[in-house]
């Protein structure tokens, strides 16, 4: 019997894992993840990378007062909200290649209709 109850708590575990990584590379439930995108698909360079990250992080910061006047139900904040993602995906785009903004776009569009990235 206790042999039966840590083999479903083994299972349990491992499905919370693998449900927490595959939900974190597509974004939450938010679409895409931008930096698993760049790092795992795009395998963009370390200094791209960093970039990045400084420019999301960046982003982040000036959207959570957004977020949080939008989860508030300010629609004006959501549209602030939605122009900034815009202009943060803009401003990554410009530190990469042609090839892997074209590649980025494809990500980006199959995310936005609820599927998950496909991988190389």
């Amino acid at each position: 019997m206790k042999k039966m109850i840590r083999v479903a708590m083994m299972a349990a575990a491992m499905f919370l894992v693998v449900g927490s990584v595959a939900q974190a590379q597509r974004g939450g439930g938010r679409g895409p993840n931008m930096m698993a995108i760049l790092k795992d698909s795009l395998k963009v360079s370390d200094a791209v990378l960093a970039k990045a990250d400084s420019i999301t992080k960046a982003y982040a910061t000036l959207n959570a007062p957004l977020n949080e006047a939008a989860r508030g139900g300010d629609a004006d904040a959501r549209a602030k909200v939605m122009a900034n993602r815009t202009k943060q995906n803009d401003e990554i785009k410009a530190l990469l290649t042609d090839a892997q903004k074209a590649e980025l776009d494809k990500f980006m569009s199959a995310g936005r209709r609820g599927a998950p990235p496909a991988t190389r």
